[in-house]
């Protein structure tokens, strides 16, 4: 491909076009998988790529900043980045029929390699909000791979001088915005129709008022009914895998905090950890269900799996922060505190900017002095309270956080499923869930 300027002879490398066309196509069709994923894990599913807990694309998607994103703009970052992938693919289309039309290919180029900066500069954002999450997405690492090689492309491999881009600058721009405006204007109301992060929590909420909170089983259908397909399958496939859960013998693991009654009938026990982001929704949620299962009907013990190899042998790895061993601790040793609830809630509020000085700050501003508080942290009976923990968990094989049992079950964190299990008395045969679709779990009967 030739085209001449003020009687300059370019070359541009037929290869090129192609790898921009084919680099920009393969960024949409994964920021089209990832979008899909997305709303498979909002309405109750998995996604496919949670390796473990720290290599986890739920965690950054539901991650606070991407719910910030959603809700400012009103497209996911998945949907965002699809948005910049149509704009590169047209960017090199353009450049496509300069070349063959034999007209100046300044503009497109000056275009691509704006779009290509545009796309360095979000990736760069996007990595260091990962980092601080604690967690690996590995789309999100295959989209900034894909966004790399398209800016190599070009700005090694087209022709153009790179400080000619000032002179069409500002044409660059609009060329530019143009598309990405109508791919943005296009993807919005798909965008807006994404679940959000906290979505469940709302349905969860929607509850309070219906007569479902009196244990009615027809009201019960009705808001297991209301929910959406890809949910209703969820808490299906949690129902047979809740039957095929297996009840070890637990009576070695004395209760030492639970919120409710000894006796309730359906008896809750949380595994979290604190840097863990569903581990935060899981507290929220249980909060909701508190308020909407009538009164002495549940009760919730907190036990602690911090996902660190430092105290944790259970797993691999470690941020090195001390972040999830403090945190745990911190935790045990407020168990007898009166506002043990309150400044357990404090800790996963503020879990993405945590720090050990800060969890010690947080867990010390109510009740439990600091200095009682930091011996209490140094103490081996903490230690073997979270060693205590940690075997507890392991008898359930966990593959991360949160780990939630019902009455000595394992059970999936999942609001609806749980909410329609406290409302049942844990009672996976109900009639309350006849109306559901048949489970597509492995190795349901």
């Amino acid at each position: 491909m030739t085209t001449k300027q003020k009687g300059e002879a370019r070359q541009v490398s037929a290869l090129t076009p192609v790898l921009l066309l084919a680099t920009s196509a393969a960024l949409s069709l994964l920021a089209l998988f990832q979008w899909m994923e997305l709303v498979v894990v909002r309405s109750g599913g998995n996604s496919v790529c949670n390796v473990s807990q720290t290599v986890n694309c739920e965690a950054v998607w539901n991650s606070e900043f991407a719910s910030r994103i959603h809700s400012l703009v009103g497209l996911p970052v998945a949907g965002l980045g699809e948005v910049w992938a149509l704009t590169a693919f047209c960017a090199s289309c353009f450049l496509v029929y300069r070349a063959l039309s034999g007209d100046s290919i300044r503009l497109p180029i000056a275009a691509i390699r704006l779009i290509a900066a545009t796309g360095l500069l979000v990736c760069l954002v996007l990595a260091v909000q990962t980092v601080r999450g604690g967690a690996l997405c590995l789309t999100c690492l295959g989209t900034i791979a894909l966004v790399v090689l398209f800016s190599l492309i070009a700005w090694k491999l087209l022709p153009e001088p790179i400080g000619n881009i000032q002179q069409e600058l500002w044409p660059a721009v609009a060329w530019s915005v143009g598309p990405a405006l109508a791919a943005y204007l296009v993807l919005l109301g798909p965008g807006l129709a994404t679940p959000r992060a906290q979505t469940q929590l709302t349905r969860v909420e929607k509850v309070r008022s219906s007569s479902a909170s009196d244990g009615n089983s027809d009201a019960l259908k009705a808001y297991l009914g209301g929910l959406p397909e890809l949910e209703q399958q969820a808490v299906s496939n949690s129902l047979a895998t809740y039957r095929r859960s297996p009840a070890p013998e637990l009576s070695n693991f004395q209760v030492r905090r639970r919120l409710g009654p000894a006796n309730a009938p359906v008896k809750f026990v949380e595994f979290t950890d604190v840097r863990c982001s569903h581990c935060a929704v899981l507290l929220q949620v249980m909060k909701q269900i508190e308020t909407v299962v009538p009164s002495g009907r549940i009760s919730v013990e907190a036990r602690n799996f911090p996902l660190d190899a430092t105290c944790n042998p259970a797993v691999k790895g470690s941020d090195g922060t001390g972040i999830r061993c403090v945190g745990a601790k911190a935790q045990i040793c407020l168990e007898n505190a009166p506002d043990f609830w309150e400044l357990r809630e404090k800790l996963f509020a503020e879990q993405e900017s945590l720090s050990p000085n800060r969890i010690v700050e947080l867990a010390s501003s109510g009740s439990v002095k600091r200095a009682d508080l930091e011996a209490c942290l140094a103490s081996p009976d903490t230690s073997r309270k979270l060693s205590e923990d940690i075997a507890y968990a392991m008898l359930f094989s966990p593959q991360g956080t949160p780990l939630v049992l019902i009455n000595g079950k394992e059970a999936a964190a999942l609001p609806s499923f749980l909410l329609a299990m406290a409302l049942t008395g844990a009672n996976p045969d109900s009639s309350a869930f006849a109306a559901l679709p048949p489970s597509h779990s492995a190795g349901q009967p």
